[in-house]
């Protein structure tokens, strides 16, 4: 689908005629939106056990919280926390664009086009590492030129938590030290015996939400 306003929480984004050559002279745009900017917890079940006093020993979120009104025999329920706001996660599974003349623009926020808010420019046919947003919405540009095609691309879109640079995955025949990938997180990589890394050996999250290097890859020595 060219041209579309989407929804969270995930989804996929094809260049037309995806998984064929896409069409000369194409602009398509597409404007993701998280379904929160703050999504709040699904209704609770802790009660209170008097009006007032709340019991969540476990939860230190939840403590020292008040009850929300109740009704004459039934429970307090506790007040839902808010969760942190939600930015967009763009992975790529295929791209292959004419390298140079034909190129997918990805920028934050809900304008697409605005310079201020690119995050990043891609064409030709190295597939782009993890790109999240800074914010509650993501916006995507492809445009073509009039000779010349290639397959174009696929990708999988989802809402992460604020404050996350998404999982990069694991390097094929490799290994990953580290599982939190938040602000300040750093992933180490190292591969398995007759491999050797290329790229960076720890990429570390970023408060702009992008790691501060692509996931590296393993090859043979």
């Amino acid at each position: 689908m060219c041209d579309a306003h989407l929804r969270g929480p995930s989804g996929i984004i094809t260049s037309p005629n995806f998984p064929i050559q896409y069409d000369n002279n194409a602009h398509c745009v597409w404007i993701i939106t998280a379904l929160n900017p703050a999504k709040v917890r699904e209704p609770g079940s802790i009660a209170c056990r008097k009006k007032g006093v709340s019991v969540a020993p476990g939860n230190p979120r939840l403590r020292n919280q008040s009850c929300l009104p109740c009704l004459p025999a039934a429970p307090c329920l506790l007040p839902n926390p808010v969760l942190p706001p939600q930015v967009i996660k763009l992975a790529f599974e295929d791209f292959d664009l004419e390298r140079g003349y034909d190129t997918l623009t990805v920028g934050d926020g809900g304008q697409d086009g605005d310079q201020k808010t690119v995050l990043y420019v891609l064409t030709g046919t190295s597939v782009p590492d993890l790109i999240v947003s800074t914010n509650h919405q993501m916006w995507l540009l492809f445009q073509t030129d009039g000779s010349g095609s290639s397959l174009g691309f696929k990708a999988s879109y989802e809402e992460i938590e604020q404050g996350s640079c998404g999982d990069p995955g694991i390097p094929a025949y490799g290994r990953r030290e580290g599982s939190r990938f938040r602000h300040g997180d750093t992933l180490k990589f190292e591969c398995q015996p007759a491999f050797e890394l290329v790229g960076q050996k720890a990429i570390t999250c970023q408060k702009n939400n992008q790691w501060s290097a692509k996931k590296p890859g393993c090859v043979c020595k």
